[in-house]
């Protein structure tokens, strides 16, 4: 056996031990992807959850929320400011989600009831007006471009009518 033939044979070895390699390495990025997207979606939910604690946990900032998202002038100044705080949070989330969802992190499945959340929040006009005032300061371009698109799209939000009582109702 030549030293060519020993150079050929240890070239067919190296491709063959290559091959599983990359295999596995194809198989572990797979696996983290999955995992980075399931991680970004746990985050939101522990990110929301937090935020949302806070008016369950307390009835008066339960009461300050639900008068504020539907008119954020009944509010005095100290309610006011924990009302746009409750809410810029909420938009701060979303905007990070967005990017999450922008990088293929977040998958359109995990980003579709966020969407929806988002929608629901913004038709309320006293959630309407915190986002008017902060989100062109405080968010990214574009996030707001995304977000007024989809409120001038017509896309339909979750109806909390049934959860909080129509106003027929509390008449």
């Amino acid at each position: 056996m030549t030293l060519n033939d020993l150079y050929l044979i240890s070239q067919v070895v190296a491709v063959a031990a290559l091959v599983p390699s990359v295999i596995y390495l194809a198989i572990q990025v797979r696996q983290n992807t999955l995992q980075a997207r399931a991680n970004a979606a746990y985050q939101f939910l522990e990110a929301s959850g937090s935020i949302n604690a806070i008016p369950m946990a307390n009835k008066a900032m339960a009461s300050v929320v639900r008068r504020g998202v539907e008119d954020i002038s009944v509010l005095d100044p100290d309610e006011r400011m924990q009302f746009t705080w409750f809410c810029a949070q909420h938009f701060t989330t979303y905007n990070t989600m967005y990017e999450l969802y922008c990088n293929k992190t977040l998958s359109k499945t995990q980003w579709h009831p966020i969407k929806k959340d988002i929608l629901t929040v913004l038709i309320m006009p006293g959630a309407r007006a915190v986002w008017d005032d902060f989100a062109v300061h405080g968010l990214s371009p574009a996030f707001i471009t995304y977000v007024e698109d989809l409120l001038k799209s017509g896309e339909d939000s979750y109806s909390l009518d049934q959860l909080w009582g129509s106003k027929e109702e509390e008449k």
